[in-house]
């Protein structure tokens, strides 16, 4: 189910960033780590989305006409996750960061489940991770260093430019 979920977003987001309405997207959460990592388990599928605010109305409309069941929820001021998309299985966390940007802009393509998708690279999801900070993602940034996948010169410097170093 969720990779057909993920099918489903995937195909959206690539259409709606050929037509230029979102700036592109990447696969971020445990499905992201799993990619970079031994697999995990989870029970949801975690995208970042580059996405203007006068489009996130076009692009929920355009989830919901793709069959799944969309809503945009806005977060407070103090919110981590001001914009968020919630599409069945599917968290679209709309960028609002610098780091969530540059996060999408350099996505890897990575081959998944047969086709070839945008990934946060394991140095970004680091980062996001980190910024998170929850229990279950500093997990993961200890899966994911221990996979030794990570260029640490970069992830260095993105740690003391997002301020998250002193977590490394």
């Amino acid at each position: 189910m969720l990779t057909q979920k993920l099918n489903q977003a995937f195909d959206v987001l690539k259409q709606l960033q050929a037509d230029g309405t979102i700036g592109g997207f990447a696969l971020i959460g445990g499905l992201a780590v799993s990619v970079w990592s031994p697999p995990r388990a989870t029970m949801d599928i975690d995208l970042l989305v580059l996405a203007q605010s006068e489009n996130l109305d076009f692009l929920v409309k355009s989830l919901c006409n793709a069959g799944m069941n969309a809503e945009l929820r806005r977060g407070g001021f103090d919110d981590p996750v001001p914009l968020l998309i919630r599409a069945d299985a599917l968290d679209i966390i709309v960028a609002t960061k610098k780091y969530e940007a540059e996060t999408v802009e350099q996505s890897i393509l990575t081959n998944l489940a047969g086709r070839d998708i945008p990934v946060a690279s394991p140095e970004y999801l680091i980062i996001l991770k980190l910024k998170a900070g929850g229990p279950r993602d500093l997990l993961d940034v200890q899966e994911i260093l221990a996979a030794n996948l990570v260029d640490k010169a970069l992830l260095n410097d993105l740690a003391v430019r997002f301020r998250v170093d002193h977590l490394i």
